[in-house]
């Protein structure tokens, strides 16, 4: 008896330290890690729960998909649960890719991947609550028929922000039983039919740059209760067949409590007809104001509202009395991605209405009253990188200092020296003054060193060895997405090697950056 106790004993502690046990801390996937790939970790997610927060770290590129994450023990706001790409790590699989069915507080963050227009990559079904996409980029294939990249069936207090997604039949699509969806501060491409559609309640679309090719834009459903479309900068390019009823904004609702305020909607069409939005009968905002309404079109009308509806008119039946039609001024919104940043020119810029739940802008500047109209607060904040004084001539010119672009946030650009002699060799100086440095007021005159006519106009703060070729040479200078550097200037110069003086080297010519949107 007391053997067979033992068995016994012996098989259930055997079968107890079998089991895995619940999840809490950080975990690596991929090779060598705790997990082999997502798959395995979902799986232990699902059957084993979490006892605290937990962080899956993805070492690599895992196409172990399809992956579907239910409710799991220990879930919840206490218990966090984040999906981490250690660097651009590319997910797919067959699809639908990843399903959120019940799960609650688990964050997918930093990936990327194309998938076909169908089925849905990512859906979200009932009972799924507080789970967030952040500084994701997915894009689907562009189609006139399939379904959403995201497929929201159900949900509550989902989030998507700060990424790039779009595609497929649209970009988004929150049905009927979705729940306070929030989409803030993400780049989204139209789909081949809409670019995206809301239904359901308390969704949030706020801080948005919106751009690319749709038949339709954005669509109020029905069903949709509480919307809030603030702050967003749209520019829908329409297909050469645009028909008549072709918009950026298509509404539905007649519910109580939707507000489109403070957003920029600018269609490009290739014909001359078209319009702005365009209401379903006697579906209208509760409230529509401050806005920017804009097309290309010669002869188009903004609003189709149970008929042709001019700006003045528009006005007339009470909407849109504070907004503006006139062309924005995006800086660049035909590029690839497109720049929906204002130019500081804009009439939009300090043109909207201060919202107290919206206290920064796409760029997460800080949004002082007056504010902007649409995603980008333009209040002067504008980067800009500009000569600021003359280099001295080298033997075969004077060099050049340009940037392919102003220092904005978030944002890396290429600073170039021309017209350097060979062997192209050069000190990058990059310095926080311009009047004042280690060897005393600038700027300091280079001719007691050997270089006459040569000037320092720059504080040596840092400096860069850089080799060129073919007469240029370039560096690479990346702005921190931080706010508080908004506004902080910098400037830059460089010491070219030329053995044209007793010094050997000439300057080139200097520049100021300003760091801005």
């Amino acid at each position: 008896m007391k053997l067979q106790l033992s068995l016994h004993l012996g098989t259930l502690l055997g079968i107890a330290a079998a089991l895995p046990a619940q999840l809490s801390g950080t975990y690596a996937i991929g090779v060598g890690g705790n997990f082999p790939d997502i798959a395995a970790a979902v799986t232990a997610l699902n059957g084993t729960g979490v006892t605290g927060p937990v962080t899956f770290l993805v070492t690599a590129n895992d196409t172990s998909g399809p992956w579907t994450i239910n409710s799991f023990a220990g879930q919840g706001a206490a218990n966090p649960v984040l999906f981490d790409a250690l660097g651009p790590i590319t997910i797919g699989g067959a699809q639908t890719l990843l399903t959120l069915n019940g799960c609650a507080s688990v964050t997918f963050r930093g990936f990327n991947g194309t998938f076909a227009a169908t089925p849905s990559p990512f859906v979200i079904n009932a009972g799924t609550t507080d789970c967030v996409f952040t500084g994701c980029d997915f894009h689907a294939t562009v189609a006139t028929s399939g379904q959403a990249l995201f497929n929201l069936i159900g949900g509550s207090n989902c989030r998507f922000e700060d990424m790039s997604f779009g595609g497929g039949y649209e970009a988004l699509y929150a049905q009927a039983g979705n729940d306070g969806t929030t989409v803030e501060r993400c780049r989204i491409t139209g789909g081949g039919f809409w670019t995206m559609r809301m239904d359901g309640t308390n969704f949030t679309l706020v801080n948005n740059f919106i751009s690319g090719t749709s038949n339709y834009g954005l669509r109020a459903g029905t069903s949709c209760t509480n919307l809030k479309i603030w702050h967003n900068s749209v520019y829908s390019f329409h297909p050469a067949n645009a028909g008549s009823q072709f918009c950026t904004l298509r509404w539905y609702s007649t519910a109580a409590g939707t507000e489109v305020v403070n957003n920029i909607f600018y269609d490009d069409y290739p014909s001359a007809t078209g319009n702005n939005m365009w209401c379903s009968g006697t579906a209208r905002p509760a409230l529509m104001d401050y806005n920017c309404l804009w097309s290309n079109a010669t002869t188009y009308v903004p609003v189709w509202a149970s008929a042709a509806q001019t700006f003045a008119s528009w006005q007339g039946l009470g909407f849109d009395v504070n907004s503006i039609a006139a062309d924005p001024q995006f800086v660049a919104p035909g590029a690839t991605p497109a720049d929906l940043t204002l130019q500081p020119s804009s009439p939009c810029a300090q043109a909207g209405t201060f919202l107290i739940p919206v206290l920064t802008d796409f760029f997460q500047a800080p949004r002082t009253p007056p504010v902007s109209i649409g995603a980008h607060e333009e209040d002067g904040m504008t980067a800009s990188y500009s000569t600021i004084g003359a280099g001295c001539p080298g033997s075969v010119g004077i060099a050049t200092n340009t940037a392919s672009a102003p220092p904005r946030l978030g944002q890396t650009a290429t600073i170039s020296f021309g017209n350097l002699p060979a062997p192209y060799f050069a000190f990058a100086i990059l310095g926080l003054s311009n009047t004042v440095s280690a060897f005393g007021p600038l700027p300091v005159d280079l001719s007691a060193y050997g270089a006459p006519g040569c000037f320092g106009r720059v504080s040596t703060d840092v400096s860069i060895f850089i080799v060129g070729a073919a007469g240029t040479a370039s560096m690479q200078a990346s702005t921190p997405n931080q706010p508080y550097l908004i506004g902080l200037t910098y400037f830059t110069q460089a010491l070219v090697f030329d053995a044209v003086n007793p010094l050997g080297a000439v300057m080139s010519d200097a520049a100021a950056a300003v760091v801005g949107l």
